[in-house]
Order: C-alpha cells, then sequence, then structure tokens
C-alpha cells in the first residue's frame, strides 16, 4: 500500500485523491513509520494539491497514521484516525497543509476513560508554517497538536485528549521567539494550551472546561504580542488561575510588550488580567488599591490613571507607589474620598 500511494502522489498531470477506504497497520509494522507517507527523497517542494479524504486509519498501535512532508497545497479531510504510537498527522516542512473536519485519537472512547493516564503520542503534529487546522476533534492523545512553526491557524479544535491533571496538553505551542499563532473558536476540555516564550500569540473565542487553563512557559523570560481576549473559562472552585506563569527553570519574565489579557468571562476559576480597574474609600491620607490578586505578571504596572473623588475639599494628591501591583495615593491633608484606579500591564495603544 505504501509503494501504491507514492506511485499515486507523483503523478502531475490529473489531481492525485485517496479516498474512501481504511487501512489497518499490520503486527509487523515499522513503529517509526506512518501508514500513509508523502515525501521525497530530496528536499524540494516535490508535492502539490494532494487530497486524503473520508479515510479510516488504524495504526494498530505501531508508528503513526498520515505524514505529510515537504508538501505544497494539501488537504486531509473526514478522516478518522486512531491507534497511532507516535502522531496521528504528522506535519513536517512544506506550506499549507489542511486538516479539517477530522477525528483523531490513540484509544477509542467518549472521555473519562480508564487508560487516560497513560495516553500517549500526538495527535497533529505541525513542524512547519502557514497551516490550518479546522473543526478537527482530538480524543486521545498525550498532546492533542503540537505547533512548531509560524502563521499556523487552529479554528473549531476540540481537545479532550488527556486531562491536564494526568499531565496533557491540548496544544502545545513550542515556537519560542517568534510563534506568529493563531487558536481561534476553540474548545478545551479539561486540557489546557502550553506557549513557551510567546511572541504574537493570539487565543480569542475559545471555551475552556474543567479547570483548563493557559501556561505561558518560560525560557528566556520572553512574552511579546500576546492576546488573550473574549474566551469563557469554567471550573470546580479549587482555586486555579485562568492563566498562569511558568518560570520554574529560574529564568523570570523580563521581556514583557504587548501583552494582552482581557476580556475574559470566568466561573469557579481565578480571573487573571493585564488590566484591571478598582475603587477604595478611606477618610485619612493615604489611599491604596491592591490588583496584586488579579494582575497576571508580579509587580509591574505600566501605567495608571487615577480619580480622587472628595465633596467637600480641595486637597493636593500625588501617586506614591505602585510596587508589588498595588497603588498608592497621598494627600496633603486628611478627607473622606474614594479613589478610583485604573492599571495596565500592556502598554498597548500609549505613546
Amino acid at each position: 500500500m505504501e509503494e501504491r500511494t507514492r506511485s499515486a502522489v507523483h503523478c502531475a498531470s490529473q489531481t492525485p485523491v485517496i479516498h474512501g477506504g481504511s487501512l489497518h497497520a499490520s503486527d509487523d509494522f515499522p513503529t517509526d513509520r506512518h501508514l500513509i507517507e508523502l515525501w521525497s527523497s530530496s528536499n524540494s517542494f516535490v508535492y502539490e494539491y494532494i487530497t486524503f479524504k473520508d479515510l479510516m486509519i488504524n495504526s494498530n498501535f505501531r508508528g503513526g497514521g498520515i505524514a505529510v512532508i515537504n508538501s505544497l497545497r494539501s488537504t486531509i479531510d473526514n478522516c478518522y484516525i486512531s491507534h497511532f504510537t507516535t502522531s496521528g498527522i504528522l506535519i513536517q516542512g512544506g506550506h499549507e497543509t489542511y486538516v479539517r473536519n477530522s477525528f483523531i485519537g490513540q484509544h477509542i472512547n467518549i472521555g473519562g476513560d480508564h487508560r487516560e493516564r497513560n495516553f500517549s503520542g500526538i495527535g497533529i503534529n505541525i513542524q512547519g508554517n502557514d497551516n490550518a487546522i479546522t473543526d478537527v476533534v482530538i480524543f486521545s492523545a498525550s498532546i492533542g497538536v503540537m505547533v512548531q512553526g509560524q502563521a499556523n491557524v487552529l479554528t473549531g479544535v476540540h481537545c479532550y485528549n488527556k486531562a491536564t491533571t494526568w499531565g496533557g496538553t491540548g496544544i502545545y505551542v513550542r515556537a519560542p521567539g517568534l510563534t506568529q499563532t493563531r487558536i481561534l473558536n476553540s474548545y478545551f476540555d479539561f486540557t489546557g494550551i502550553v506557549a513557551e516564550d510567546p511572541v504574537q500569540l493570539h487565543i480569542a473565542g475559545s471555551f475552556f472546561l474543567g479547570n483548563a487553563f493557559i501556561l505561558i512557559k518560560s525560557l528566556k523570560g520572553v512574552a511579546c504580542g500576546i492576546s488573550i481576549v473574549d474566551n469563557m473559562f469554567s471550573g470546580d472552585y479549587t482555586g486555579v488561575p485562568i492563566v498562569q506563569l511558568d518560570q520554574s527553570n529560574g529564568q523570570y519574565f523580563t521581556t514583557i510588550d504587548q501583552v494582552m489579557v482581557d476580556r475574559n468571562v470566568v466561573q469557579g476559576m481565578v480571573l487573571k488580567s493585564t488590566v484591571a480597574k478598582g475603587s477604595v474609600w478611606s477618610n485619612g491620607t493615604r489611599w491604596t488599591v491592591d490588583f496584586s490578586k488579579l494582575l497576571l505578571f508580579p509587580d509591574l504596572i505600566q501605567n495608571v490613571q487615577y480619580t480622587l473623588h472628595a465633596s467637600k475639599s480641595f486637597p493636593k494628591h500625588v501617586l506614591r507607589d505602585v510596587s508589588s501591583n498595588r497603588v498608592m495615593v497621598e494627600s496633603d491633608v486628611p478627607v473622606s474620598a474614594t479613589l478610583h484606579v485604573s492599571v495596565d500591564q500592556s502598554m498597548m495603544g500609549y505613546v
């Protein structure tokens, strides 16, 4: 079958389409190969406009499902890929491989499987640029989608591959320093997102269920051009923050620029943001609003706007301190007043 597949996709005089059937790996199938492999002995772009459609692929726990290597403008559509140990789909090099309307899982299940803690492999492994994953379900794997390239977009992906509590990750963005990845309108079902030193990462319109969260992982302390907006988070009220920082390697985030975490709605989890507003009333000379539990980055306030509302006097007042994400304003005379404060960690829109 492997040789027939290679022969078919070499045809340049017609549109190669492999469709409508099933493949099952034999018991002696090589564990380092894929049932369908689209590749060339050279590193050049040999293949273009190949379509895999309406296929059921069973890797028999030996190797992977489909490998597309150095291909241009190829499509994987309406495929069911199961029982892989490496990758359900491997995209390596090339440009514009589109995966859509497909179901991928190592073990066939409907969630809550007793084997979940032992799920392994990667549902879709993207090692290239300019690819699109659309309307795909990853129902079992250690990592749902691994992204190791730029300018990729994932839309309508439902990950319930392996819960975070068992060490699973829905989408792992491993493109530090230049990420350029968009994750849109997706569903993270007890498993979340990890991004290493992201630069230009957009996560929007997605639903995070079962304490699923977004983890920004430091390699060299870089977090730039990140927007995490307009998402929904739902948890079990055990105090899990919706966005978290991993600085466990000792590299604290020091290069922070244009990070926007805002307009997310939260139930049963801890809201984190890079913008915040607060008010406090006091009768005295000092007012302090504490944003330390809300703001994402510790001890980082880039901009402050405040109003001291005093109804019966005109005190002189000044912003004294913003350390530890606490805003303190002081007046020259005691007064009964309310301090209204708006803070921003992102500096987006400022000149």
